[in-house]
């Protein structure tokens, strides 16, 4: 197959790469390593999606690349037993790229520094210094590949290995390197790249939470576990809340999933129940929340579960609490986030830690300010329901 390849020289000239010692140093290592779903990023003639295909851990190979001509010269060379297990995308980079959670993504980039005179710069170049393309293609690349995933990627002396390193680094990858060869002006790598600390995963009835690294920094990715999950949803009223400091920064989101911030910290009754948590710092945080709360009765949002926020609430750097999980909310005139929370406040499981902590919640007053609360939801009143927990 690959020598057909390389005998389609009017196919092949000047747009469609052809192979050569890069192409066949990867190739070796695609049959090595690929598995599951795998994405051949920028195919070109096909070498190295057609050498995963060989495999029979690989279940289908997606053939991606900005060259209609390259994408129609593959489709020509797939042996027939394995076009059913083939797909074709018409994309730049990751642009046009709708499907997630590939298990392997192979790249053979552009990667030579920007020349003028080369007449193959679509093929050839990857930006002015040679390592343009790459650092864009890591970047995105975590979003699409699965916590286990790995990336086959390789790279020239002439692209600069240091810096591809720190681009690796950056975005919380870690690298292995699996092969490389010496040739007259130039040294080829190829890495074989995996997320440095792969993603938790967290559960609930709507929807699924998993940990992701960009650039350095643990993000949420919050995706659909059930059709009743509204992504758009929590999106617009985490972006209304963000704007008051109210819950994880929205960073981004689409119709597959939400990015936003992650936060490391302790749910709410296990923060209370820390041996090391003072007094005064329980409060201080009650207090924090119930403002919280009364600006989201005064955007007139109402949250569910502040009655029993265990899963809601969480208390993260320099006890700030943030809120989490806001594809419930609804627009309100009689908001309740305040009494919904007094309940919490008057629970007897929190009663039975506070006690040890040597703080008092006078319930008798809580429901009482809870109530005028209800018919005015006056500020001096939030106060007055800070002042009963001494």
């Amino acid at each position: 197959m690959i020598k057909s390849i390389e005998t389609r020289e009017a196919v092949t000239k000047e747009t469609v790469y052809e192979p050569g010692d890069d192409s066949y140093l990867l190739s070796v290592q695609v049959r090595k390593y690929s598995f599951g779903k795998v994405l051949d990023m920028g195919a070109g003639s096909g070498i190295l999606g057609i050498a995963a295909l060989s495999k029979k851990e690989v279940e289908t190979v997606y053939f991606s690349d900005i060259n209609p001509k390259a994408l129609k010269l593959i489709k020509r060379n797939i042996p027939k037993d394995n076009k059913k297990h083939t797909v074709f995308r018409f994309s730049d980079l990751f642009s046009d790229i709708n499907e997630k959670n590939f298990d392997t993504i192979i790249f053979n980039p552009p990667y030579l520094p920007e020349d003028e005179y080369d007449d193959e710069r679509l093929i050839t170049t990857g930006g002015e210094k040679g390592y343009e393309t790459i650092d864009k293609f890591l970047t995105e690349a975590k979003y699409y590949l699965n916590d286990r995933g790995i990336i086959l990627l390789l790279f020239s002396s002439l692209t600069d290995k240091k810096k591809i390193d720190g681009i690796i680094k950056d975005n919380g990858y870690q690298k292995e390197l699996l092969a490389k060869k010496s040739l007259f002006m130039e040294q080829l790598y190829v890495y074989k790249i995996k997320k440095k600390n792969p993603g938790e995963e967290y559960k609930g009835h709507r929807g699924i939470v998993r940990t992701v690294f960009i650039n350095g920094k643990k993000i949420a990715v919050k995706s659909r576990l059930s059709k009743a999950y509204n992504i758009a949803k929590e999106a617009k009223f985490l972006k209304l809340l963000n704007k008051k400091g109210i819950g994880p920064k929205l960073i981004k989101y689409d119709e597959s999933a939400i990015y936003m911030q992650f936060i490391e910290g302790s749910r709410i009754l296990d923060y209370v129940e820390e041996s090391k948590i003072t007094k005064n710092q329980i409060i201080s945080v009650f207090r924090k929340i119930l403002l919280q709360l009364y600006e989201m009765d005064r955007q007139k949002i109402n949250k569910r579960e502040l009655t029993h926020p265990y899963k809601h609430i969480i208390i993260g750097k320099d006890d700030e609490p943030f809120m989490i999980d806001f594809e419930r909310c609804y627009y309100s005139e009689k908001s309740k986030n305040i009494t919904q929370f007094i309940q919490f406040l008057c629970s007897a499981r929190l009663k039975y830690l506070l006690d040890k902590k040597g703080i008092a919640v006078n319930r008798d007053n809580l429901i009482i300010s809870a109530k005028e609360y209800k018919e005015k939801k006056d500020k001096d009143i939030v106060q007055k329901i800070i002042n009963d927990i001494k």
